[in-house]
């Protein structure tokens, strides 16, 4: 009766442990996927803003609201890159830049903000890491952004 009881309490303590080394390596992986996805979030923004107009107002069916929202997205995408890849001048370059890490930077501070929510924070601390989060993931798509090379 006593061995099963210390080998029952000692699976437990190995479960919480695995369950904790588990949830901070999700929360990693979570971060990690938000730095490399965040030079995607304006193309993501206007992609569903667009499906969303389309559907609510009736012009265009689901499917189809999609699709035009998917089209909306790569233009977007494809010209941002293209103005950074083709373009000498620094002023454009930077607003171009800045329009699309912005977005980003929005997405990082809803995402810590969301992180925090999890944990038993007061608001105040949570909206300073929120803000910290921002700064980190909008700085991290400015670099990615501006790491793209004029020809």
């Amino acid at each position: 009766m006593c061995v099963v009881f210390l080998v029952v309490e000692r699976t437990r303590s190995m479960l919480l442990g695995l369950g904790i080394v588990l949830g901070f390596a999700s929360i990693g992986f979570l971060c990690w996927l938000l730095f490399l996805c965040a030079v995607y979030a304006a193309p993501l923004f206007v992609a569903a803003m667009v499906c969303t107009i389309l559907y609510d107002h009736g012009v265009l069916s689901g499917a189809h609201a999609i699709l035009a929202g998917i089209a909306a997205g790569i233009v977007v995408l494809a010209t941002g890159q293209a103005i950074l890849a083709s373009s000498r001048d620094p002023a454009l370059r930077v607003a171009v830049s800045v329009q699309l890490a912005l977005p980003a930077a929005l997405a990082g501070f809803g995402t810590t903000l969301g992180f925090c929510g999890m944990g038993d924070m007061s608001a105040m601390p949570a909206y300073l890491f929120a803000t910290f989060g921002a700064l980190c993931v909008g700085g991290a798509a400015w670099t990615r952004l501006c790491a793209i090379q004029s020809a």
